[in-house]
């Protein structure tokens, strides 16, 4: 007889239940048992706890994202590089991490996503402290490669980790929150504490040559504080189910129920949730290729054309910016401020999409993003002038962009089954980051001949991209992951 756990009230969603009534009678197999399990459970603390951690992880990953693009203007005066070398610094952090979400994609459908979480942000601290120091512009290009390969993962493996770790009916929120707290709350707080250290701060920290150092600084040495607490984190229930470790997965949904991370529960106060004499070693045969085969390499060709879109349009409009309203004969000072405006809509966009993943159908989702960021990128390029409509178009702008990135980003863990969920997102993130590394340069290369018009009639195209591929991606919304993805792996 299971001796229910005494913290279970105060954890669980739903106060007064101890974790053995929420144990359902089994279904025949495993995966079912889950579902149902963690549908009861609902959501507790430790749900809450999970997420935070994970989001906490995504936070650097943007504002790493964000730095190249303002902190240009120093980066050129400093190294006396151009337009195009200043782009390459970003598709050097996009390329490290494309080898960084490849890497983590693997290493958390091999050996678990907790495991894959564990380092990531140790080498991100590596990068960013060898690029507040580097001499010269070759060091500065190296250090970038690195601190993308620490933060490459962090995304992806979070998505799939969050996707495995909530209710069905909880999952798309659940998920986009990872984007908002990111690319909506990150942007903003990142250009606000650039705006700090580039304009009041800029002379305490040493003018123009130095105070980009220290923002570097400032990013790399609070990761380290993640690292820590992040030993707390449980692994993924359906990854141990997947890896046929179930009495395991009883204890981390006994936890969970629980709703604290801290608790261990011991033998006899583990909850019975799944039926730990049932096997499906067999059933779970893994196999990276499987990414590429058969449907869920239709699936990673289409979502890999729409998050290409939605990732290279974001980080062109992202990295020229700055440069752009300089261009136009703003200060970099006003040019950051403008930049930082812009962003609300991208804090307001991806919380949109977080408020509706529960609710509307993710195809529908993506086409209404995508016609807002065609219509929007293509009237900034025409008629955005004077501030006023710089300030309001791109802003209408960032709002869709991050609308319809939010909802790429809930919906590719939903496309894979547990096997290879990890390195599937990672796989199609991985093809947008190398949209991420390329558009920018097109983008110079196109701002260098034909202005801004040029490159928002190039954003607008692609989009148009992106709205045709969604079609082509099965709909997931109030289904199950397993209803969703699961079918016999390949056998060997």
């Amino acid at each position: 007889m299971t001796t229910p756990h005494p913290a279970a009230a105060s954890g669980d969603a739903r106060p007064g239940k101890d974790p053995a009534s929420l144990a359902p009678d089994r279904p025949p197999g495993t995966h079912r048992s889950l579902v149902d399990a963690m549908d009861r459970i609902g959501i507790t603390r430790a749900h809450k706890a999970v997420i935070a951690l994970i989001l906490a992880g995504q936070l650097f990953d943007t504002f790493q994202q964000d730095t190249s693009g303002a902190i240009g203007p120093y980066l050129s005066t400093t190294f006396g590089i151009s337009t195009s070398e200043l782009a390459l610094i970003n598709t050097m952090t996009m390329l490290g991490g494309l080898v960084g979400r490849m890497l983590a994609g693997y290493v958390a459908d091999r050996y678990g996503r907790r495991f894959a979480l564990s380092y990531n942000l140790l080498i991100y601290t590596l990068g960013g402290l060898i690029s507040a120091f580097a001499p010269h512009y070759l060091v500065l290009l190296i250090s970038r490669f690195i601190v993308g390969i620490g933060t490459g993962g962090e995304l992806t493996v979070g998505l799939a980790m969050i996707s495995e770790m909530v209710p069905t009916r909880r999952r798309g929120t659940a998920v986009a929150s990872v984007n908002f707290v990111s690319s909506g709350v990150g942007n903003v707080f990142a250009f606000a504490l650039f705006l700090l250290v580039l304009g009041p701060l800029n002379g305490p920290l040493g003018g123009d040559t130095h105070s980009w150092r220290w923002l570097y600084v400032f990013l790399a040495v609070p990761a380290l504080m993640i690292v820590v607490f992040r030993r707390y984190l449980p692994e993924s229930p359906r990854f141990l189910v997947a890896t046929n470790r179930v009495h395991e997965a009883n204890q981390v949904l006994t936890r969970l129920a629980a709703g604290r991370l801290r608790y261990r529960p011991t033998g006899d106060e583990v909850t019975p949730y799944l039926d730990a004499s049932e096997s499906f070693a067999e059933r779970e045969k893994w196999s990276p290729l499987e990414v590429f085969r058969g449907a869920p390499g239709r699936r990673t060709v289409m979502m890999g054309i729409a998050s290409w879109v939605a990732i290279g349009a974001f980080l062109m409009l992202l990295v020229l910016l700055p440069t752009l309203l300089v261009s136009k004969g703003f200060s970099v000072s006003s040019s950051l401020l403008y930049t930082l405006l812009i962003n609300i809509g991208s804090l307001l966009g991806s919380g949109a999409a977080m408020l509706v993943a529960s609710r509307w159908p993710r195809k529908v989702s993506a086409l209404v993003g995508g016609l807002g960021a065609c219509v929007s990128a293509i009237l900034f390029g025409a008629i955005a002038d004077g501030p006023a409509l710089i300030l309001v178009l791109g802003f209408v702008f960032q709002f869709f962009n991050l609308f319809v990135n939010t909802v790429l980003m809930s919906w590719s863990p939903e496309l894979y089954p547990t096997r290879i969920r990890a390195l599937g997102t990672s796989t199609v993130n991985a093809i947008g980051n190398v949209g991420g590394a390329v558009m920018p340069i097109a983008a110079a290369f196109i701002f260098d001949r034909s202005g801004s018009a040029g490159v928002f009639v190039l954003i607008g195209v692609m989009y148009a991209l992106l709205i045709i591929a969604s079609r082509f991606i099965p709909e997931t919304l109030g289904r199950t992951l397993e209803e969703v993805t699961e079918q016999p792996a390949p056998q060997h």
